[in-house]
């Protein structure tokens, strides 16, 4: 795996894939540790991701968020629990 942070990472796929106008993203994990689900001292867990895209693109919601999740499988797949995704622009 990369080197760089899960948060860096993230925000470099969200980037090369969507081109986005506004991109923002919280590494929320303190707010859920001790979660029965969350190994003790694991780190980048939880994300809160605000994107804007152009007025161009086609994707309805669903896809978005769809397309998303499908984009960070390798994240969810090496220790990301879950994601609050507010995306507009579509």
């Amino acid at each position: 795996m990369n080197k760089d942070s899960r948060k860096k990472r993230i925000e470099k796929i969200l980037k090369k894939n969507f081109s986005p106008k506004i991109l923002f993203i919280r590494d929320d994990s303190k707010k859920h540790e001790g979660h029965t689900q969350i190994e003790e001292n694991s780190i980048e867990t939880h994300f809160f991701i605000r994107m804007t895209l152009d007025n161009n693109n086609s994707m309805n919601r669903v896809n978005l968020h769809r397309k998303v999740y499908s984009l960070l499988d390798n994240e969810f797949a090496s220790g990301l629990h879950a994601l609050e995704l507010d995306l507009k622009g579509f």
